[in-house]
């Protein structure tokens, strides 16, 4: 049990340690941080207690894998958002830069897209030669506009020149904008090689981005764009409940068959 807690307590470090980066230079740090502290450190007392309390349970020890599966897949998705919005250098040149879109309001686009699409600016100012871009987003229930034509306009008083831009107004998810970017791709790629693609999101959005193009067949290279202490804890578990959901089944086969397993072998 003692090994227990003290894995906990590293991986709650790690997981801390991991966040860090995301907020360097920010004000109002605690915003995140005392959640986060919190909400790892009741993760690690459902983890440890049940089995601690009922050792042999068959219960407890569901209970007890059952959060230590959502601790795991929250850890992953911590250390791979670390991981992935540290990559700032692009090594590779982009044949297409896909920008996935955000709310947009009658103002135009939020702060949340309106990060995303300077960080592409940002990228885009640097090339040589500058790869299409495609921007991918419907027009929402609540939306005045479809986010693509809203992205479009902002680029465009940017200087992004017009014949540059490929717009994608159908998708309404993240799986539907990786769907509808790939066959416009298919489209308009007339080259035997497979092209360069370079994904511009939301730093907190990069995990999940990586495995729903993966699951179109997109080889892609990504480039966060930060998120404000405000917004970052909520939109961080948004992205780890969405990670849930989409992997559940698998998790649930993994939570069923190491329950068993520690039932059969350790108690």
């Amino acid at each position: 049990m003692i090994i227990l807690f003290i894995v906990l307590i590293m991986m709650t470090l790690i997981d801390l340690a991991a966040v860090h980066p995301l907020m360097k230079g920010q004000p109002d740090q605690k915003r995140v941080w005392l959640p986060l502290l919190g909400l790892l450190t009741l993760s690690d007392l459902l983890i440890a207690l049940p089995v601690h309390l009922w050792p042999g349970q068959l219960l407890a020890t569901a209970v007890s894998v059952g959060f230590s599966t959502w601790y795991l897949t929250a850890s992953v998705y911590l250390w791979l958002t670390y991981w992935y919005s540290s990559r700032t250098h692009i090594t590779v040149k982009p044949d297409y830069l896909i920008i996935l879109g955000a709310r947009v309001t009658p103002h135009g686009p939020t702060k949340t897209l309106t990060r995303r699409l300077e960080t592409a600016l940002t990228f885009l100012t640097k090339q040589s030669q500058s790869p299409k871009v495609i921007l991918t987003g419907g027009q929402g229930s609540d939306e005045p506009d479809s986010e693509a034509s809203v992205m479009s306009a902002f680029l465009k008083k940017h200087q992004v020149e017009p014949h540059r831009l490929l717009l994608e107004e159908k998708a309404t998810s993240t799986a539907t904008n990786f769907k509808y970017s790939k066959q416009i791709i298919n489209s308009d790629w007339h080259q035997l090689t497979e092209p360069n693609l370079l994904v511009v999101t939301s730093d907190y959005h990069l995990v999940r981005s990586k495995l729903l193009a993966w699951q179109q067949h997109l080889t892609i290279a990504t480039l966060g764009a930060w998120t404000t202490t405000a917004a970052l804890f909520p939109a961080m578990l948004r992205e780890v409940a969405a990670l849930l959901l989409q992997l559940k089944y698998p998790l649930i086969a993994g939570w069923i068959i190491v329950t068993f397993l520690i039932q059969c072998f350790i108690y």
